[in-house]
């Protein structure tokens, strides 16, 4: 009789052990529940994302008057502010905002942050890449852009000149349709014309004017 009663007082505690981890479980199961129904439901965008911009190009975003533009670049200074500008190599001039170049390295390394930290698939390797490529990379591209520069050159005729200056077409583009049939003709590298050659010389003296 002594060892059933043993028996049932060991069966007892199994059992009161179990009923306090079924209420915990449950509570887990409540709070977990809890976060599911509290976040944004997701949609079928693979460019949808929690947190940081969205995946376009500044570049292309740029010129087509949308209004998400202001909020946009709200984020990018707010995220700089933060993180960006904490590394003692990144440096930003007061004419950073006057070059689209450097907007679009800074639009993207901010997404690739984001991404790096996000906590449902950012990863540790992800974010060892972000500190040891990306960031340092971004850092030296728009660093050797703006220490080029100065807010004065984007004003008047000082505009169409030097590091302020925007970015002339492709050369020769015209001729691309011909130089394609070409390749495909042939599978050669096609011989300049006389008249490309030209051109050439022509795009090449005013690539040297507008560097100076």
């Amino acid at each position: 009789m002594l060892s059933v009663a043993r028996a049932l007082d060991r069966t007892g505690k199994r059992v009161g052990n179990l009923e306090e981890s079924v209420r915990r479980l449950a509570t887990d199961v409540s709070r977990l529940a809890g976060v599911v129904a509290g976040r944004p439901a997701a949609t079928s965008s693979s460019d949808a994302r929690p947190d940081g911009p969205p995946r376009a190009s500044w570049l292309l975003a740029a010129g087509t008057d949308s209004e998400l533009l202001p909020a946009a670049l709200d984020d990018l200074i707010a995220w700089l502010d933060l993180v960006y500008l904490r590394f003692p190599d990144a440096l930003l001039t007061a004419c950073w905002l006057w070059h689209p170049s450097v907007i679009e390295e800074l639009w993207w390394l901010r997404g690739a942050h984001a991404d790096a930290y996000d906590p449902d698939t950012g990863s540790w390797l992800r974010v060892g890449d972000w500190h040891d490529r990306q960031r340092p990379g971004v850092a030296r591209r728009v660093r050797d852009v703006l220490t080029k520069c100065d807010l004065s050159l984007h004003t008047g005729d000082r505009a169409d000149r030097g590091p302020a200056a925007e970015p002339a077409p492709a050369p020769l583009a015209v001729h691309a349709a011909t130089v394609a049939v070409e390749w495909g003709r042939s599978g050669t590298r096609p011989v300049p014309t006389t008249e490309q050659l030209d051109e050439a010389r022509t795009s090449s003296a005013a690539q040297v004017r507008g560097r100076r």
